[in-house]
């Protein structure tokens, strides 16, 4: 692994995920060649776990404040101290969690990258977290990037894609996967389907995500997939609904996701309401479509999120044939006035 220089190009292809998710979904065990023991400094398991903390801290503040702002703070901490770390010296046990915990910053750092809107460099990210999570042996966390991939190819238009990706990161977990942890990856499948317009995958996709949250009360789970709850599957059902162009779903979904929030999830908050307001807009309610639109505005300048600015902006868009009204036209120049010139 070349760990000073494995992030060039500029372009996204889904199809650049194929070849390092086949090689994971099918290896066994660990890359011996990544498990380097000898270097300068040694590394102990208090290292290791402050990088750990360190990674929770981010994700807490991203869901809060969006990637736009913490995104350069994370890359650098990744090249910084995590870089110094791995060619430090380290036995097996210490060198599995090392890399584990580097697969955990170098994911977060994809998908920083993935809500700044750069699109190239978060695949990039996501290949490199697949390839340190099979060198820390860590099936369960290899499939959650797997699923963030799918998450990114869904985004950008390729639901064939994400769905092979999620099935690939289910198979190859191996039965490492938390029941919490099965749900997550079988919603990022659900979106895969929804994305295609396959109503009934799809439905199979949440039911089985559904059954296996309510299955994992009590069990613990690993701080990565520890977020994904009962808001968390609403939303997802929202987010399925809402590309099956399913309105009163829709809206119900996204209604409860919101009522079911703790604090801290300001992006998610954003995004379904956003959803909501697109959900009136299909069924011709502008009024309500553009008092919910001004709600996610509200929110949304709060962040530095692309993936809200991106979706506010499909809004709007989709508000053009509708431009001689006077809601639309004081929610566009609500929109300027918020955003002062930002692209959205």
């Amino acid at each position: 692994m070349n760990r000073r220089n494995f992030l060039l190009g500029s372009t996204f292809g889904a199809a650049a995920f194929s070849s390092p998710a086949l090689f994971w979904s099918t290896a066994t065990g660990a890359e011996p060649e990544l498990m380097e023991h000898g270097g300068t400094g040694r590394v102990r398991e208090a290292d290791v776990e402050r990088i750990r903390q360190t990674v929770v801290m981010f994700r807490k503040l991203d869901r809060a404040q969006g990637g736009g702002d913490l995104r350069d703070t994370v890359v650098n901490h990744l090249n910084g101290v995590a870089r110094t770390k791995l060619s430090g010296s380290y036995g097996d046990d210490v060198g599995r969690g090392l890399f584990r915990a580097v697969a955990e910053l170098t994911e977060l750092a994809g998908w920083l990258s993935f809500d700044s809107g750069r699109h190239a460099l978060a695949q990039r990210y996501h290949i490199q977290a697949l390839r340190l999570a099979q060198a820390a042996d860590d099936r369960a966390y290899g499939a959650y990037v797997m699923a963030n991939m799918a998450c990114q190819a869904v985004y950008l238009g390729h639901g064939w894609e994400a769905v092979q990706l999620a099935r690939a990161a289910q198979q190859g977990a191996r039965g490492s996967l938390t029941h919490r942890g099965q749900a997550l990856v079988q919603a990022m499948e659900a979106r895969g389907h929804a994305a295609l317009g396959d109503q009934r995958s799809c439905a199979e996709a949440l039911s089985r995500a559904e059954l296996n949250l309510e299955r994992a009360d009590g069990q613990e789970d690993p701080a990565w997939c520890q977020y994904f709850d009962k808001a968390e599957l609403r939303h997802e059902f929202a987010h399925c609904h809402r590309d099956l162009h399913v309105p009163s779903a829709t809206q119900e979904f996204a209604n409860e996701a919101i009522g079911l929030r703790t604090d801290g999830y300001t992006r998610r908050c954003a995004q379904d309401t956003t959803f909501m307001a697109a959900a009136h807009l299909d069924e011709g309610e502008l009024d309500q479509a553009c008092a919910k639109a001004n709600e996610a505005l509200e929110i949304a300048v709060t962040l530095n999120s692309s993936q809200c600015n991106d979706f506010l902006r499909e809004f709007r868009t989709r508000l053009k044939p509708y431009a001689g009204e006077r809601v639309v036209r004081d929610f566009t120049e609500h929109a300027e006035e918020m955003y002062a010139g930002m692209a959205v």
